[in-house]
């Protein structure tokens, strides 16, 4: 007797935590049938709660539907803002908080010397297609104005310019002039302050 009370109790169990993960997985059914046709594709949907057998299929589900909604957010993007977009993500997880504006709200020009300073753009330009001529490279991907401090502690002002292929150091003060070029492939990284 004791022998079927205990097997009707474990069927009962089973039954009633086999309906516990069909009401969760319906219930997540029903609240994002239509998120393809929302206009926030069902970013303010509040998750039920699930079972606890269910935690970590909850954790997965909610990782497949963040990597759906950015896909649908980033699906009619240019190649180029693609590029931006994956580019500022990048900074994102490298500078980890670092620096408190990392300029996400605006486009990335890459070629801020050229953009910054009118003044001095025209000896940066020059310059650039020089190099471009005798080096080959395709285009700028990142020009700016450094401050470089060396173990002494003195600071200078030199203008950091890199390519597809190179790197170049610069010297602002006698018209961009290249001091030192890197090809790309033997730059393992670069200090950085922010």
């Amino acid at each position: 007797m004791r022998y079927r009370r205990m097997r009707a109790a474990l069927i009962i169990l089973r039954a009633y935590r086999r309906f516990k993960v069909k009401s969760y997985i319906k219930d997540v059914n029903r609240k994002f049938k239509n998120v393809r046709s929302m206009k926030d594709h069902g970013k303010h949907i509040k998750w039920p709660t699930p079972p606890k057998v269910l935690r970590r299929f909850e954790e997965a589900l909610r990782s497949f539907y963040n990597r759906w909604w950015v896909w649908m957010l980033i699906k009619d993007l240019t190649p180029e803002e693609k590029l931006q977009i994956r580019a500022k993500g990048d900074t994102l997880e490298a500078l980890k908080g670092q620096r408190p504006d990392l300029g996400l709200q605006r486009t990335w020009e890459g070629n801020y010397l050229k953009r910054d300073s009118p003044d001095t753009a025209s000896s940066f330009t020059l310059v650039s297609s020089e190099l471009q001529r005798k080096d080959k490279f395709m285009r700028v991907l990142f020009s700016c104005n450094v401050r470089k401090i060396n173990r002494f502690h003195k600071a200078e002002d030199r203008a950091v310019l890199i390519t597809d292929r190179h790197l170049y150091k610069m010297d602002p003060l006698k018209q961009y002039k290249p001091m030192k070029s890197i090809p790309l492939y033997n730059v393992g990284s670069s200090p950085l302050c922010c």
